[in-house]
Parts: structure tokens; C-alpha cells; sequence
């Protein structure tokens, strides 16, 4: 018998060779049958139907689904993978291509789905008597000037919303694109649930602005009225999100009408190292695709959700059909990997979330997770892409706490209910980047709006933002950065990416001088923790080395070359955190206090830098390489964003190291993990921290250590930890029953847990007087250091400025921090609050105003 991978993973399983912490069995189920919607029973569809499903028989949850759209209702399908979802959308879309009543626009939140989809699509509307160029594919890997002939012929468009954002809505009067609009009578949103956070409050605007852009269009005129169709993993509340999603109502076919059969399937939660899981996922490859052909009797999926993970781990393999996939690569690699495991010539795939959405390979019969997925969502998905069409195994390579640790076990994990997807529509900053983009679509069509145009319901701040847009807008200084790089680039709609907010990627480029090829992006964020200058970088198992960054304003791009030492590195990532516990720092009044602390919601000023790396046990500075390698020089993050902070005032959590230190991360870690775990939230994120946090005093940063801090890693913050403030009880409370579980694995121990509730128990609403006005215990002020170069704003323009020192003066009768700089007029003075952080050529020290000395970071505990 040839060996297949679920065969071989499920002898290691029955012979005891894997370490197996808990098993869960799924059972298979029978199919419930409904008769297929007389709307869609005639015709071409009707006879398509018939020979697909003898009898005219469809799957329960299919014909309802059906009836309701034939009925002219908004629906979302929420129902397991591999339930036919897509079927319920493509035949109202090619019934109305055949019938000439309209045309239809589907968007896939990932290229890969897409593409994955795009065939099957061709495949249905060829077997209807349509021409197969009747579905095209918009996205960036199509050519620029073959889009508007693609556009005029088609009937049903496949996109990614990406696209939509910067080639479509930027062309609204480009007439293809406009006669497109008007004719636009079905709009699809397949694997709705990943249309949350910052995605999906980007994409809820975008949405908004086509509506907006076709009943500009219309002018009245008659034209097709458009009807919304969703797809989406189970959620909860699936007609809420997609109301918040849209703006328009929708009616849901949920999991209790699913009809669909499931094959049987086995849950495991497999024993991995507490420090990582990749050499674990390595071992146990090798173990299961031994002896194993090809794909064609299976193929193995992993999961591994860091982009440098994946390729660290498939370079461990030299034979070419088992490979990495992941966001950022180039449309031809991509597209070669997914046809290769379409035809079952990969033995196995490792990849980060880029394959969890809706990829359709029957023949995936294993899968494994390294550590728990982020989201219960996140898990349904990736189990769902094994067991399709023959019974599967899905494992968790974990370690053997993982569950236990925050107080669950992996059958509670599984059977517990799937979190809702959350939308930040009030965040400011997405708000504004499509006020930009939306006073653009007007200007092209003639508009002079002053007010949100009509077609939509827009969220209730968006009036607001909308007037800080306007040409001569009175706006808050907050919103000058965002607004600078919505005129530095030819078009807000390429400034502002639907993926990230106020921050551009940079795009990955290998070799130097002429010869250079550009193999990829990355986002800023990702760039510091894995494309860090003299950091080894892995593209499709290749070996780079990060040269350069080049961040001026006409290039943004990191600079590789090929590494001759291909030892791994990893980054000294530094997070300094400014933030303010008073009335006008807290965000809505969310704060309580006791004389020994404060719990707060508040907003914040987050500075992430990478200042060197370590290969093994050496580690490198820029400070140190820069003089002999300019392009070895420090990166930075700096954001505004919001958070919860925790201040308590006990002799047992406050102290600058050892146990106390040690108990603040642990316990910061605990509240990272259970918030990312229970409220679906993408770790990348949210962040934590509990060294190098400055409480503002006075106008001047002061060093704390008895804080920790929880906050959104994004710009302007989604207050994706407002449930740490409002639910703290219950947070405290599953840590507790963590420590009884878990014993010495868990974060905290029953003592400390104790001692938490008993701290929490005392604090009451509202901040105490002078609450954040008791000295702090190490009298240091987090500053800029001298010789950093920085901005100054005069008359809306920034002005560089070379601080040279700080020091306490007497600014109208009051001691204030300042610091003396030079620029174009000499040697001056300048406030705290009038810097603006910009490049790159900054650092911030702890300063003693007592002594006067400086203390580098690097002297402090907690790099990464």
C-alpha cells in the first residue's frame, strides 16, 4: 500500500511515537436535502443544476439561500466550510450574465482565494453557454492598460478589494469603469468574517463610496438597484456585521439550516517546546511525509503564522515539493505554488494565514497548526481546508499548557463559540484617509461636496472627519501626517492601502545599481521584526541579507542582497511607551483608581526601534557598525494609538528588575494571550509592554516601573482592548482558574492572582485627585537624546531641528521641561509638545535631572 500522509500521521498517533495531550473525535454527518428555488429551476441554470444534483435536489441551507435572493433580500450565508456556499452566489450572478439584466462584482479578501475560485468561476459560466472571458480577474497582478478591455467585456468581475481601492474608484470617470458602476446589480462579499479590524474597517469604507459613486452615476436616472450577497464562516451575530460591514440589512441562512455532509475527523493537540514549535513542525514533517510520493493520495498543510517561520522551516528541506507560501511574494511564484498543489504535486505546504481562507483542495488530508491559532475563527478555517473529501486529521503542535495555561482545554477551545469579527468604523484615521479618497472621486465627477454625498449610510463620526478634509479644512494637528502623505503621493487612493492605516510598505528589492529585481512588499511593521538592516531574510527558501532601507519621499524600498552567511538573526526591538493617566488622556471617561493604582483606557504615543541584531549569542549594534556600513543604521516605528494601562503601587509588582520585573511581563503576557485568544483579535495587532513606559507629568515623560501596558500596534488605535477594560474581572478571574489548572505552567500563580483580585477590588470609578501626580520611583525622564535630529512645526511647516540638550527652565512662572536645539536661527529653546518625531536620525534616553546622566535602553532588561 503506498504510504499517504494521513496514513503515516495516524500510525505515529496509534504506535504512541507523538505526544499526544488531548484527542478530540469529530463524527461524521448526512447530508439534509431541499429542493432547488423555482426561480432557478428553468432555463440553463435550472438544467445545469439538475445534472450536478440528480433529483433537483440541493443541500438545505443552498435552497433556502436561493429562494431568499430570487426574493430580492440582502443574504449572508454563515455556515461551515465546505458547506457549497459558493454555489448560492455564482447562480443569481450567471443566471443575470445569461439574461443580460446586470453585471456583478465579487471580491475576495486574498489573492490566492481568488485565484483559487477564478477557474471554477470560468469553468461554470462556460458550461452555461457563456464565453469563458465573460469573468475576468482584477487584481494587481493584471497589466495596467489591460484592465478597461477586460472591464468592457465583462459580466462578472473577480477582485480583490485592493484593487477596487486603487485602480477602480480612482477611474470613476474613466467611462468603462463608469458604465461598469451603473450597470453593477450584484455585489458579493465571499469570506465576509475577514472583513474585520483594520481590513475590514477600511474595506466598510470603500464600500460605502461605491454605493455612493453609483447613485452619483445614476443622477436619478432608472438603473440597476444593487443586491448584496455574503459568505462567511459561522460568526456570531452575522447580520450585525455585515449591517456594520455595508450599511444595508441583511437576512442570515445560519449553521442550524446547514444541510451539508461532513467527513469524520480527528483533532489533535500535539506536544511542541514552550520555546517554539518550528523545530517541532520540522521533526514531525519529515516523520509524516516520509515514503510519500506526491500529493496525489494527499497533501499536508501547516500553519505557521510568521512569514520568516515559513521559510525557515521549508528550507529545511532541499526536495522542491514541499514548499513555503505566504503574503509578498510575486504573482508568478504565488500562482506556480497554487497550481501545483491543485494537481497534487506537492507533498506538503507551509504556510502562514495567506492559505486559510476558502482554498478549495479536496485532497488536503492533514493539517497542522504551529501554536493555537489566533482566533476560534482562524482555527474553523484552517480545520476546514482538511477532510474535504476523505476523512482528515488537524493537529495543534503546541506546548502542553497551552490550553490549560489560560484556564480551557482543547475540547472546550473547539466547542466553544466563535467570536464576532469587529469593526473600528469610529477610528479617525481610517475615517479621514477615505474622506480624502471620496472628495477625489467627487472632484472627478464634478462634485463640490461639503457634507458625505447621499447612497450610503455613512457611521456617525464620519460628517465630522469628512470636514477636516475639505480644501482649507480646519483640522487637529493629529491628522497632519496622514494628511501629508495623502499629498505626497499622486493619488489618496494609492496613499492609503486598505490593509494598514497611515503607514506605506516598502517594496523588496534584490541586488544593486542597475541590476535589481523587485521580488516582493512589506509593511513597516513587519519590516523592523524580519527586514531589519544586516538581518538574514528568506524568499521562497532563498537566503538574502538585508543591505539597506531607502526611505526618502520618491523610493521606499529595502535593498537585499545574496547572504553569504546564512546563520539566522534576530532583531534587539526596543518599545518605549508615552502615555498620560489624566482627563484628558483617558479615552471616555473608561478609569478607575485607588491610592495604590490606576486602570485605565487611555490614549498613548508607542516608539518601536530595531538598533541592532544577534546572530547565536553575539550581538551586533548599528551604533557600532554604522562608521564602516552606513546602511546599518537604526529603524523606527513611532504612532499614536490607545491601550489599557495597569498601574499597581504594591512593593510586590512595582521595582526595576528581578522578581518584580518578571511578574509585570508575565502578567502582561497573560493578558496579551487571553484577549488575542477569546476576542478574535490578529496578534500582530495588539502588542504588550512592561519596561520603558513614561507617565507624563507636567508636560515631561517620567520613568515608571510599576505599569504594564496592553495597546493596539496599530495607527490611531481600534480600541481593540476596550474588552480588557470593560471585562478586567473576568480576565483576572480565568488567569485564577489558570493557576489551579496549570500549576507552574501557568503565566501567574494562584498567589499573585490573589493579590491582582484583591488590588482590583479596591478600585473604584472615575481617576482619585492628583492621581497621576505621586512622584515615581526612579525620578528619570524619558527624553530625546542630544544629537537627535528632529521636527518643529511653524506655520505648517515642518522645520529640522538638532537637539543638543535637556534641561528644566522657567517658561510664565513654571518649571517646564524644554530642550535646547539648533536650526536655521541659531542656537534656541523648544517645548516638549511642539517635536514631532520624523526619520529615522532620532533616539529617546532616560534622563536624572538631579545628576544630569543618561541611561541608553540598551541598559535596561526586556530587548527582544
Amino acid at each position: 500500500m503506498m504510504a499517504t500522509v494521513f496514513q503515516n500521521l495516524l500510525s505515529l498517533v496509534e504506535a504512541g511515537a507523538v505526544d499526544v495531550i488531548e484527542r478530540v473525535d469529530l463524527p461524521p454527518r448526512t447530508e439534509r436535502l431541499r429542493a432547488i428555488p423555482s426561480a432557478f429551476a428553468d432555463g440553463p441554470v435550472g438544467r445545469w443544476l439538475t445534472r450536478q444534483y440528480p433529483g433537483g435536489m440541493l443541500w438545505n441551507h443552498q435552497s433556502l439561500a436561493l429562494e431568499a435572493i430570487a426574493g430580492g433580500e440582502n443574504v449572508v450565508i454563515s455556515t461551515g466550510t465546505a458547506s457549497g456556499k459558493s454555489l448560492i452566489f455564482q447562480m443569481p450572478l450567471l443566471q443575470a450574465a445569461l439574461q443580460g439584466t446586470g453585471k456583478a462584482l465579487v471580491l475576495y479578501p486574498l489573492k490566492a482565494l481568488l485565484g483559487d475560485q477564478l477557474a471554477r468561476w470560468r469553468g461554470v459560466a462556460v458550461e452555461l453557454g457563456l464565453p469563458a472571458s465573460s469573468v475576468v480577474e482584477l487584481s494587481g497582478d493584471i497589466e495596467m492598460f489591460d484592465r478597461e478591455s477586460l472591464l468592457s467585456q465583462a459580466r462578472i468581475v473577480v477582485a480583490t478589494p485592493d484593487i477596487v481601492q486603487s485602480w477602480v474608484m480612482r477611474n470613476v470617470t474613466v467611462p468603462t469603469v463608469r458604465d461598469y458602476l451603473r450597470a453593477l446589480r450584484y455585489l458579493v462579499l465571499d469570506e465576509a468574517h475577514a472583513y474585520e479590524s483594520v481590513f475590514g474597517s477600511n474595506t466598510a469604507y470603500l464600500l460605502r463610496r461605491i454605493f455612493a459613486a453609483k447613485h452619483r452615476i445614476a443622477r436619478g436616472a432608472a438603473g440597476n438597484p444593487l443586491q448584496l450577497i455574503a459568505a462567511t464562516a459561522t460568526i456570531q451575530n452575522p447580520e450585525e456585521h455585515l449591517r456594520a460591514l455595508t450599511g444595508h440589512p441583511f437576512i442570515s441562512i445560519g449553521e442550524d439550516q446547514d444541510g451539508s455532509p461532513r467527513q469524520a475527523r480527528i483533532l489533535l493537540h500535539l506536544a511542541a517546546p514552550q520555546d517554539g514549535g518550528e523545530g517541532a513542525l520540522r521533526d514531525v514533517l519529515k516523520r509524516v511525509t516520509a515514503e510519500v510520493l506526491d500529493g496525489r493520495d494527499g497533501t499536508l498543510i501547516a500553519f505557521l503564522d510568521s512569514r520568516q517561520g515559513v521559510e525557515r522551516v521549508s528550507s529545511g528541506f532541499e526536495s522542491d515539493d514541499i514548499v513555503p507560501y505566504r503574503g509578498g511574494y510575486e504573482a508568478g511564484d504565488r500562482k506556480n505554488i497554487e497550481k501545483r498543489m491543485r494537481e497534487g504535486r506537492l507533498r506538503a505546504v507551509i504556510s502562514t494565514s495567506a492559505l486559510e481562507l476558502g482554498i478549495d483542495i479536496p485532497g488536503m488530508t492533514v493539517g497542522i497548526n504551529v501554536g493555537v491559532p489566533a482566533s476560534k475563527k482562524a482555527f474553523r478555517q484552517r480545520l476546514g481546508r482538511v477532510g474535504r473529501a476523505s476523512p482528515g486529521i488537524f493537529a495543534v503542535l503546541a506546548d502542553q499548557a497551552a490550553f490549560t495555561k489560560l484556564g480551557s482545554t482543547f475540547q472546550e477551545y473547539y466547542e466553544g463559540s466563535v467570536e464576532p469579527s469587529y469593526l473600528y468604523l469610529d477610528n479617525r484615521f481610517i475615517a479621514y484617509a477615505h474622506a480624502k479618497c471620496l472628495l477625489d472621486e467627487g472632484e472627478q465627477m464634478g462634485a463640490s461636496d461639503r457634507q458625505p454625498p447621499g447612497g450610503t449610510e455613512w457611521p456617525k463620526h464620519f460628517a465630522q472627519v469628512f470636514g477636516y478634509a475639505l480644501p482649507g479644512g480646519v483640522r487637529p494637528r493629529a491628522f497632519d501626517i496622514i494628511n501629508q502623505m495623502s499629498t505626497t503621493a499622486s493619488s489618496p487612493h494609492l496613499a492609503f492601502p486598505l490593509r494598514q492605516i497611515g503607514e506605506a510598505n516598502f517594496s523588496l528589492v534584490l541586488g544593486s545599481r542597475g541590476a535589481t529585481e523587485r521580488i516582493g512588499d512589506i509593511a513597516h511593521n513587519q519590516a523592523i521584526r524580519e527586514a531589519y538592516p544586516g538581518a538574514l531574510y528568506r524568499h521562497y527558501k532563498s537566503p538574502l541579507k538585508v543591505r539597506e532601507w531607502r526611505a526618502g519621499a520618491f523610493e521606499r524600498s529595502i535593498r537585499l542582497e545574496n547572504a553569504h552567511d546564512k546563520r539566522s538573526t534576530r532583531p534587539v526591538l526596543y518599545t518605549s511607551i508615552n502615555l498620560g493617566v489624566d482627563a484628558d488622556s483617558v479615552v471616555d471617561g473608561r478609569a478607575m483608581s485607588a491610592s495604590n493604582g490606576v486602570l485605565a483606557e487611555v490614549s498613548m504615543r508607542v516608539n518601536e526601534s530595531v538598533v541592532g541584531f544577534r546572530v547565536g549569542s553575539s550581538t551586533f549594534l548599528y551604533k557600532d557598525l554604522r562608521a564602516s556600513d552606513p546602511g546599518m543604521a537604526k529603524r523606527q516605528r513611532d504612532f499614536e494609538t490607545t491601550g489599557v494601562v495597569i498601574r499597581i503601587e504594591e512593593p510586590w509588582f512595582a521595582g526595576g528588575a528581578g522578581e518584580q520585573a518578571n511578574l509585570r511581563q508575565a502578567f502582561a503576557d497573560a493578558l496579551y494571550e487571553v484577549l488575542v485568544r477569546e476576542k478574535s483579535i490578529a496578534p500582530h495587532d495588539l502588542d504588550r509592554a512592561a519596561t520603558r513606559i513614561a507617565l507624563i507629568r507636567g508636560g515631561a515623560p517620567h520613568k515608571v516601573t510599576d505599569t504594564i501596558v496592553i495597546y493596539d500596534a496599530v495607527y490611531g488605535g481600534l480600541r481593540l482592548t476596550e474588552p480588557l477594560f470593560s471585562d478586567f474581572s473576568s480576565f483576572l478571574k480565568r488567569l485564577k482558574r489558570a493557576a489551579h489548572t496549570a500549576g507552574d505552567d501557568a503565566f501567574i500563580n494562584l498567589k499573585t492572582a490573589d493579590k491582582i483580585l484583591k488590588w482590583y477590588s479596591g478600585l473604584q470609578e472615575g481617576l482619585a485627585i492628583g492621581g497621576d501626580a505621586a512622584p515615581t520611583r526612579d525620578g528619570e525622564l524619558l527624553v530625546y537624546a542630544p544629537g537627535s535630529r528632529v521636527s518643529v512645526r511653524r506655520n505648517g511647516m515642518l522645520l529640522e531641528r538638532v537637539i543638543l540638550e535637556p534641561s528644566y527652565q522657567e517658561v510664565l512662572g513654571e518649571r517646564m521641561l524644554v530642550y535646547s536645539c539648533e536650526g536655521s536661527e541659531g542656537k534656541h529653546f523648544i517645548l516638549p509638545d511642539t517635536i514631532e518625531a520624523s526619520g529615522q536620525d532620532w533616539r529617546q534616553v532616560y534622563w536624572n535631572p538631579e545628576d544630569g546622566n543618561f541611561t541608553e535602553f540598551d541598559a535596561e532588561q526586556g530587548a527582544f
